[in-house]
């Protein structure tokens, strides 16, 4: 059977997050390519030979990156054929995800940009975290209704040096949770509010601040 050509992108690998292991995967439009080394390491294999021995030596494909050395890939039908041979526990774990998380966005027919798709799952991990650590702490704590429990995680991102780094929290559900838009019709509508005076007040002045200080920007930019 004759090798492949070599690939190559104009994107550097999506750095994605499973089992706090990164696995690189290239979002190409003939299909994904996944950095064989992060296959090899998530899997416990020794290195990427070793997984290109189990999988039959012509597997693979070299790829280069928008910078950097050549890597070996392999494509998804090469991925699925080591995770149902290789009889290793993370096998299962991984096509699961890959079935239920991963392929489903990439196998979408508008693919979404690299920046984009990056965003999303480093987003996703930092929900997956938070919700991690407060079901945690409330098990520990000996609750007795956490089954019953619930959250809301609240997500953003700061850009550092070029990139978005995604941060959020959990805070339980103790209050009503509303949006900001459906905030504003049920204040403009009058009747009850389960608000105090004082906290309109304050509501209001920090709207007034938050809107004078983009008017700010806007006017400095113009």
């Amino acid at each position: 059977m004759k090798k492949a050509p070599p690939l190559s992108s104009t994107s550097p690998p999506i750095q994605l997050r499973f089992n706090k292991k990164t696995l690189g995967v290239f979002p190409l439009a003939q299909g994904p390519r996944f950095v064989a080394a992060d296959i090899a390491k998530l899997l416990k294999y020794r290195d990427e030979t070793a997984l290109q021995t189990a999988l039959g030596k012509k597997a693979g494909c070299l790829l280069t990156p928008a910078s950097g050395p050549a890597l070996l890939t392999l494509s998804e039908t090469e991925l699925r054929d080591v995770l149902r041979t290789c009889g290793k526990p993370q096998a299962q774990q991984l096509q699961h995800w890959l079935e239920h998380t991963l392929l489903p966005v990439l196998h979408k027919d508008m693919p979404p940009g690299h920046d984009k798709l990056q965003l999303a799952y480093a987003l996703a991990d930092e929900a997956a975290r938070q919700v991690g650590q407060a079901v945690w702490e409330s098990v520990l704590a000996g609750e007795a209704e956490w089954q019953q429990s619930r959250w809301l995680v609240s997500l953003h991102y700061q850009a550092e040096q070029g990139q978005r780094r995604p941060s959020g929290k959990t805070v339980a559900l103790q209050t009503e949770v509303s949006t900001l838009a459906a905030l504003a019709e049920r204040v403009a509508a009058g009747g009850a509010l389960p608000v105090s005076t004082r906290e309109l007040v304050k509501l209001a002045a920090a709207c007034h601040l938050r809107l004078a200080e983009r008017m700010q920007k806007q006017a400095l930019r113009a």
